[in-house]
Order: C-alpha cells, then structure tokens, then sequence
C-alpha cells in the first residue's frame, strides 16, 4: 500500500489537493478517498480534473481516471516517491477573478430576481481593473445571463401578487405527487400552501405543532403577518385537514400569531395549550439590554450577566409564585440600580404593573410563555425546531432574494428531504437528541420536582443552568 495525492482544480478553493490511499489488488489499483482536502501550493493551476465522479463507496479504479497529474509519497505523506503527468504552470490573479466573476454572474442569474444590469453591477463592485480587462464584452454577458434563465424553462417570474399561474412544474412533488395543495388566486391577499399527503397526514394527527412563520409539516407563503391572513391560512388548514385538534401549540410573541390560533382552538369545548417559545423570552430580554447600552456589562461581568439570568428563571417557577418572585427579585438586586430599566420592562411585558387595585394586565400573560409544566412533562420549550428549518432553507436557496420560483423549486427539494426522513422513521430509525441538551433539561427538571426552600435562592439555583 502507498498514498497518492491527487490535485484537481475547484472555483472556490483554486488549488486543493484530495489524499488517496492506494490499493493494489489483482492487478488493479483501487483508490478509496478520505475525508480530508486541503489547500496545497497556492498559485498553480491544474487543467485536467477526474473525469468521472466517485461511486458512493469512495471506490474508484484507474479506468476511471484521467488525470495529468498524479504524485506518489510515503504513508506519512513526507517524502514523495515518484510523480508523473507534470503539467503545471503559475497562476494568473486576473483569469482567476474572471472565473468567479462568472459563476456568481450564474448563480445570480438563476436564483436572484435582479434584473440583467443589477447582476453585473453587483458582480462588479470588488473588481480589480484588471480583471474588468479580461472580461467579454458587457453585451455577451448580458445575453448569456438571458440565456440561462431561458434555459431555466420557466415562466418570466413573478414581480408582484397579481400573477396567473404556478408553473405545472412547481406544483408537484418529485414523485409527481400534488405539492401546491391551496392558492387563493391573484391579488394583495395571496395566500400559497404547499405541502405533500404525507406531510398533511401527519399534521393532522400531531397533538403538539411548533410555528415559526411556516410549518416543517406544511409550507405557507403569505401575503403578511396580519391576524386575518393567519386566520385564513388556519380555516384552509381545517378544510384540508378535517380532524386537524391539536392539544399543544408553540407560537413566537408574535400578537397577531398568538391571536389567531387561541380563537381558532381555544373555545369552552376545546381547551389547547398555548406556549410561547423560551427561547424568544430570552432573546427579547437580552435585546432590550442592548437598546439599554448594557450589553457589554452582559458579555464581559458574569455576576451582572447572572442577575440577568434569574430574569429569565422566572419562567420556570409555578405561574402563582412568578408575580412574587419577581419582587423579591427586584429588592435584592445590588446597587447602583443598572438593571431597573430592564426590569421594569419585564414587568410592563410579561408580569403586569403594580397597581393599587392589584396589576395591570400584562403584553403576554404570565400563562403564555412559563416553562414549569412542560419541563416538568419533558415537552418542548422553544420552536428552535423550526428556527434549525430555517437556517437550512436558507442553505439549500443559497441567496437573500430569491425568486418566487427558485423559492418554491426550494420547498420542493425540502419536502423530499423530509419525506426522506419520515422513510426513515417509519423503517425504525430514531430520533437523536444532543446528551448535553438532556442533561441540561434533568437539571432543571431535578430542581422543580425538589426546589429550593426560597424563591429566591430557587431563582439563583435555575440561573445557574442558563
């Protein structure tokens, strides 16, 4: 057995080198790829790469290759052997930039709505002149941009709300399955829902559902964030799916969001469990710091960056006790009184001002957003669920401003990906949860099954988790 190290060229990495360990076996040679590139030799520049992909077990023999270059070492990768195939040459800065300056103007082309001028403006603000002097004619890289998205064979997109129709592309799953299940039609209230049989199936049997702006069950493109629309997108939901009863409901602090779902599930025969994500608590605390100028005190002095933390424990004592242990809270901070304008925010928001008839009533009731019974019951405390969701949509769209088709060709990706999953799931494949976020969770649990004899010290103890 010896090493072999292959270059090949990559536009986002010049000049990387893949490590191979080579072996021989009845005449043929096989290479199985490790996991590892790196960047080797910066300023060469490689003109032939592998000409066929890897097969899935990392396995590839020689008849597969055609390669130029190819060096042979040692198993410590130290001395080199031999090398054949040597057709290097040095870099050149500008040609480089000239290929990156292409494959965004590609990207932009096929995932963005700029218009053909836009593109190429925003590809041009970081060049160098010398690479503008290498550049085709602005004319040929205008009509290429057209001819990609030509290529796209896809409607113009949509500018406003008041389009005809989805391409019939759009509208099914990859297994030609029905995708967009409800479209109100064009005008300012558009409403868009996407979602396969599977994902409404179990939707419609889930006790407890998470809502971020969107489900991972089902996907809804509205036209904005207004009691009304929600309402809508709900009534449709109960159209779609007639047993739809949810027991649990996990909603950000978002009023309109909070609204709509407690009228639609919350009556005197159907009592459901409304929550409010604690770790949106957290993140408005935390944000009214910085619009106080303490954030620095918060990242830099860990007992201030403790007392802020008890804040937020008061959402894991019993609903009685929270009014209480926030006053007790109040008197024993230290002086100066840095924090009285935070608390005093806490308390405008989330326990209600003193008053002399009792308190007032409170933006989110204390109801809404304590964590005692469900950590208690080990159910879910934030939707971070669905924020996870987010951040790899926004990974598979891979630009800011994506075109309403290229967003839904998204969805449409996505949805494959969970039914994936749920494939999975159904064979016997289980859900994993990160140990540290168990243990995290026994800790707490651990301190409401056998508090501390105080609110207050019950408050130190929680804080000391968060």
């Amino acid at each position: 057995m010896f090493n072999t190290l292959l270059y090949y060229r990559s536009t986002s990495r010049l000049i990387a080198i893949k490590r191979f360990v080579v072996h021989q076996s009845d005449g043929d040679v096989a290479l199985k790829a490790c996991a590892q590139v790196r960047d080797l030799q910066r300023g060469m520049i490689i003109h032939r790469l592998i000409s066929s992909r890897i097969k899935t077990d990392c396995y590839i023999s020689t008849s597969l290759i055609h390669l130029y270059r190819r060096i042979h070492t040692d198993v410590n990768f130290t001395n080199i052997l031999r090398e054949n195939g040597d057709h290097n040459h040095p870099a050149n800065a500008a040609n480089t930039e000239v290929r990156l300056f292409q494959d965004e103007v590609r990207s932009r082309a096929m995932n963005t709505n700029e218009s053909t001028q836009n593109i190429i403006d925003n590809c041009l603000r970081n060049a160098s002149d010398q690479m503008v002097a290498r550049l085709p004619n602005f004319k040929n890289i205008k009509r290429n941009i057209q001819r990609q998205r030509q290529q796209n064979d896809l409607p113009k997109f949509p500018l406003d709300k008041n389009f005809n129709i989805i391409p019939p592309s759009l509208t099914t799953t990859f297994k030609n399955e029905k995708f967009l299940i409800f479209d109100s039609g064009p005008g300012n209230n558009r409403l868009l829902i996407f979602a396969s049989i599977n994902q409404l199936r179990i939707l419609e049997g889930a006790e407890e559902i998470l809502i971020d702006g969107t489900f991972k069950a089902l996907f809804a493109v509205l036209a904005d964030k207004q009691q009304q629309t929600y309402q809508r997108l709900i009534n449709e939901l109960k159209n779609l799916c007639p047993s739809w009863n949810p027991k649990l409901i996990m909603v950000d602090f978002e009023k309109a969001e909070i609204n709509a779902f407690q009228s639609s599930f919350g009556t005197a025969t159907n009592s459901v469990g409304m929550s409010a994500c604690f770790f949106h608590l957290q993140k408005s605390i935390l944000s009214k710091l910085q619009d106080l100028g303490l954030k620095n005190n918060y990242e830099n002095d860990s007992k201030f960056a403790y007392n802020v933390h008890k804040i937020s424990a008061l959402a894991f004592l019993q609903p009685s006790d929270v009014a209480q242990a926030f006053d007790d809270l109040y008197l024993s901070l230290p002086p100066p009184p840095i924090l009285e304008p935070e608390m005093d925010y806490f308390e405008d928001s989330y326990i209600g001002r003193r008053r002399p008839n009792g308190r007032a009533t409170p933006r989110f009731p204390i109801d809404l957003w304590n964590m005692h019974y469900r950590t208690i019951n080990d159910l879910m405390r934030t939707n971070n669920q669905a924020e996870a969701w987010h951040r790899r949509l926004n990974s598979v769209i891979q630009c800011e401003h994506p075109s309403l088709w290229i967003f839904i060709q998204s969805l449409q990706k996505e949805e494959n990906y969970i039914r994936c999953q749920i494939v999975k799931l159904d064979a016997g494949d289980k859900s994993f949860r990160n140990k540290k976020y168990l243990d995290y969770s026994q800790r707490l649990k651990n301190l409401l099954l056998s508090p501390h004899p105080t609110l207050l010290t019950q408050l130190e103890g929680l804080a000391r988790n968060l």
